[in-house]
C-alpha cells in the first residue's frame, strides 16, 4: 500500500497516510475531518546502468539547461 502525503484544505494540517488507490479520495483530515488535496513531494529514482554506472532522475538536469548533464545524452 503506497504512502501519500496530504494537506488538509480547512485547517492546513500536513499529514502522511498509507492508504489503498482506490481509497485516495476517501480520505479526510485526522485534525478537524476537514477535506483535503493530495500534495505531490520529491522522489528519487536510481537505475543501474548496463555498464555499472549508476543514474539518479533527482539530480543533474535543474536549471533548464542539459549541456552538463549526463542523464539526458
Amino acid at each position: 500500500m503506497p504512502t501519500y502525503d496530504f494537506k488538509c484544505l480547512e485547517c492546513g494540517h500536513l499529514f502522511t497516510e498509507f492508504v489503498a488507490l482506490k481509497d485516495k479520495d476517501k480520505v479526510s483530515c485526522p485534525s478537524c475531518g476537514g477535506k483535503v488535496s493530495q500534495r505531490f513531494t520529491g522522489f528519487l529514482y536510481t537505475r543501474k546502468g548496463g555498464d555499472g554506472s549508476s543514474s539518479s532522475a533527482g539530480s543533474g538536469c535543474s536549471g533548464g539547461s542539459c549541456s552538463g548533464c549526463s542523464g539526458c545524452h
